[in-house]
């Protein structure tokens, strides 16, 4: 799900979407991930603590359903924040289903929750699939986009489902491909970043 953050900056009234990052059972306070890169993402970061927000939701229909396949999530950049909460409601909870995570960024650096995904790789279920279109010559790990690295990965979509979240483009071609790779498309679940 996400909520609204509506802001006042140089004198205009901005309302904009990000997604919840924060465990669903965390009633205290939202996390929200987000990455300095415009209007309010700027006016965001450049916030002090004990400043205050206008909030409002939750709102929106990407959720974790009832689990019952395995299931393979694909995000880029901070379209994770919507698919961390999810992944850790699943191993919360505890599942004997298998669990990919597809994460595309530019570099290594940019791998938000790396540690965490790392440590949860240690789980025979659980799969940490990093994805970099731009990696340094040391990169061990996957090149290119998290498109390629899906479909060398997966090779059967039977009985699997998929949660995608990132920039519209992203979004469009994985799902695009998920269904040519024989996901059922009521299987297919996406939120698209505009």
């Amino acid at each position: 799900q996400f909520v609204l953050v509506k802001a006042v900056i140089d004198g205009k009234t901005v309302v904009k979407p990000y997604s919840i990052a924060s465990p669903p059972w965390n009633k205290d306070y939202v996390e929200l991930c987000i990455r300095k890169a415009g209007l309010v993402s700027d006016y965001m970061c450049s916030l002090k603590p004990g400043d205050k927000l206008d909030v409002m939701g939750p709102a929106g229909h990407f959720v974790l359903k009832e689990l019952q396949n395995d299931v393979i999530f694909v995000a880029t950049g901070t379209g994770i924040s919507a698919l961390f909460p999810m992944i850790d409601a699943i191993f919360e909870k505890g599942t004997d289903k298998q669990v990919w995570l597809f994460f595309g960024n530019r570099t290594e650096d940019e791998i938000i929750y790396r540690d965490y995904f790392e440590s949860l790789a240690k789980n025979n279920n659980f799969h940490f699939v990093p994805v970099l279109s731009r990696p340094d010559e040391k990169w061990q790990g996957e090149r290119g986009h998290v498109q390629d690295a899906l479909k060398k990965h997966i090779t059967n979509p039977a009985n699997k489902e998929i949660y995608i979240c990132g920039i519209l483009a992203m979004v469009e071609e994985v799902a695009k491909i998920a269904e040519e790779m024989g996901f059922e498309q009521g299987k297919i679940y996406f939120e698209k970043y505009v």
